[in-house]
């Protein structure tokens, strides 16, 4: 409940989320972000429904950890005291397996 934490929180989950736009807009694998402070998922457009398991382990070939909630969305749930350089590396990586699966 330590203010400083929550409102990292908040800049986190917005440089997440701003990321994962990034990456959206030249993968186009997403058709919704959603979440709420750094449980975030990421719900895939209908050219890759069902496949959260193939960017599942694509990122993991990329040594960052993703969930799956369901066979259609990816999530994502980061320490809520990650360091804000440890978001951009993870989200370097995740790009680099969005384009093995979107490019396969």
């Amino acid at each position: 409940n330590d203010p400083k934490v929550l409102n990292g929180v908040k800049e986190k989950a917005a440089l997440y989320v701003e990321g994962l736009n990034a990456i959206n807009e030249k993968y186009h694998v997403f058709k919704e972000i959603r979440g709420k402070g750094l449980l975030i998922g990421g719900v895939l457009a209908d050219d890759y429904q069902g496949k959260a398991k193939e960017f599942l382990v694509a990122a993991m070939e990329e040594g960052v950890m993703t969930l799956v909630a369901g066979a259609s969305v990816v999530r994502f749930a980061p320490s809520l005291v990650i360091p804000n350089d440890d978001i951009l590396e993870g989200l370097a990586r995740f790009e680099r397996a969005v384009a093995k699966v979107a490019n396969a």
